[in-house]
């Protein structure tokens, strides 16, 4: 069953007086300690990101929840969403990126990623990037209706038989897949805020680059 879920600068001051050193002296002495201090926060920082995969640099891709098709081939298909335009995967020849999420109207958490991936689409359809909801809800009407409350604008296809949950392997809901331009899972999860980064990296990754779709 599915379930939901000011930086201070040294004094300029360079009279010597009584033997004892200016403040300009003592700052210069503490620059080899804190060039030192700097460098070595550097290192570690970088160390940081690498050994647990922050994602600090720009193409790095934020992990995903444990599934099994992460880095595997998409499953196919093509259906006719409620307004009755024909998506899928794969998408159309301009189709860089396929954000693909699972959702109910009953679904707490639903209410919010919805909103949040509804403003990604628009921000950046532009660029080739496609979402489409699948909604897991018993009826069309209930999709159609949740939907329109939550300001969802992109596709909602209404998985009555729950065909498309089975095939990507939803038991939760929801449930974000990220497919790149090639039909590779990239990024699975439940946060549209890092969905989001997945897809910037992909768009990234892609820059001048022409879709295996076309």
């Amino acid at each position: 069953m599915l379930q939901a879920k000011a930086e201070n600068k040294p004094s300029s001051v360079s009279v010597v007086s009584g033997g004892r050193a200016t403040p300009a002296a003592t700052a210069r002495s503490a620059l080899p300690r804190l060039g030192a201090a700097v460098r070595a926060g550097a290192l570690a920082s970088a160390a940081a990101c690498a050994t647990l995969s922050l994602g600090c640099g720009p193409g790095a891709m934020p992990a995903s929840v444990r599934h099994p098709l992460v880095g595997s081939a998409a499953p196919e298909f093509h259906a006719e969403s409620t307004a009755a335009v024909t998506v899928g995967v794969p998408g159309t020849r301009r189709t860089r990126v396929t954000v693909i999420d699972f959702w109910a109207s009953w679904c707490a958490s639903c209410s919010r990623t919805l909103p949040a991936l509804d403003e990604l689409w628009r921000d950046r359809k532009a660029d080739g990037v496609a979402v489409i909801g699948v909604n897991v809800d018993d009826s069309e009407a209930a999709a159609e209706a949740a939907a329109y409350e939550l300001g969802a604008t992109f596709p909602i296809v209404a998985d009555l038989g729950q065909r498309l949950t089975g095939t990507y392997g939803v038991a939760q809901v929801p449930l974000t897949f990220v497919v790149d331009g090639a039909g590779t899972v990239r990024w699975v999860g439940r946060d549209p805020a890092i969905a989001r980064r997945a897809v910037e990296v992909l768009l990234s990754e892609r820059a001048g680059a022409r879709s295996v779709f076309e």
